[in-house]
């Protein structure tokens, strides 16, 4: 892991090297909700409320295998988390995957993006109980990154909330606003997670999914019809967006005790 991760960090430093200079942004974050002691966080995010938990396991299986995906030319960084239809488990997901990046031994920085700017609830899910602001202010009014990031309490692990329901979310995600802010996020952490809305009912994963690294499609175990996850994955390879593989949810199995201890 530390070869790849070398070859990373090389590859963005050659990277950074030959495009022009920018003013660097040092980010501020500007809530901090206290210590993750006492951070009331949805119990379901089990990498942060039983890390050592069989389901806590896969996620960290979830993170290796992205991790190989990465090559010096192609890094994988940037995700995006989404599903076919609404209640699959998708933000859960991105949460959880988000938290078990940020608690490798390598220290990396992660930041979560709320980009389901339709039906934010991430914020809800790590008891924040206020939102002043996020990513649809920054697109649309111009705020500085240093007011839309928040602190979560988990070490490593940054905030960007979606913020106020705009009216035009694709329009927002499509604009070049957006792609310049996804290469400032590139710049300044070490892998992005983007939460979107479900791939069916909205074009919104889509049009976001094209600029990024790729995406993963979460599928709840009886309930997704095999259809719907073909229709999606077209409305994915329409958007030339790349899907780096699938994760199913509410999957019910039976580990022998002695299994259960030693994980």
């Amino acid at each position: 892991m530390g070869k790849i991760t070398d070859a990373l960090r090389k590859a963005a430093e050659d990277r950074l090297a030959r495009i022009e200079k920018r003013p660097q942004h040092s980010y501020v974050v500007n809530v901090d909700p206290g210590s993750a002691k006492n951070l009331n966080i949805d119990p379901h995010v089990v990498a942060f409320s039983d890390p050592m938990s069989p389901v806590s396991e896969q996620y960290k299986i979830l993170r290796t295998n992205l991790l190989s995906l990465a090559s010096p030319t192609r890094p994988v960084k940037a995700i995006g988390i989404t599903s076919a239809i609404h209640n699959e488990g998708k933000t859960i997901t991105a949460l959880n995957l988000a938290i078990t990046l940020a608690r490798d031994l390598n220290k990396k920085s992660i930041l979560f993006v709320d980009a389901d700017m339709r039906r934010s609830r991430i914020h809800k899910i790590l008891g924040i109980d206020k939102i002043d602001s996020g990513l649809s202010e920054y697109l649309q009014d111009g705020l500085s990154p240093d007011n839309v990031f928040i602190k979560t309490g988990i070490d490593n692990l940054t905030l960007l909330p979606a913020g106020k329901p705009p009216r035009n979310p694709a329009e927002l995600l499509s604009s070049y606003k957006m792609k310049e802010l996804i290469g400032l996020l590139r710049n300044n952490f070490d892998y992005v997670i983007f939460d979107t809305p479900p791939v069916v009912p909205v074009t919104d994963p889509s049009v976001l999914g094209s600029q990024i690294d790729g995406m993963i499609m979460v599928i709840q175990a009886g309930r997704t019809q095999r259809n719907i996850i073909t229709h999606a994955k077209h409305l994915l390879d329409q958007g030339r967006v790349k899907t780096l593989g699938y994760v199913m949810t509410g999957v019910e199995y039976h580990l022998p005790q002695y299994l259960y201890r030693y994980m």
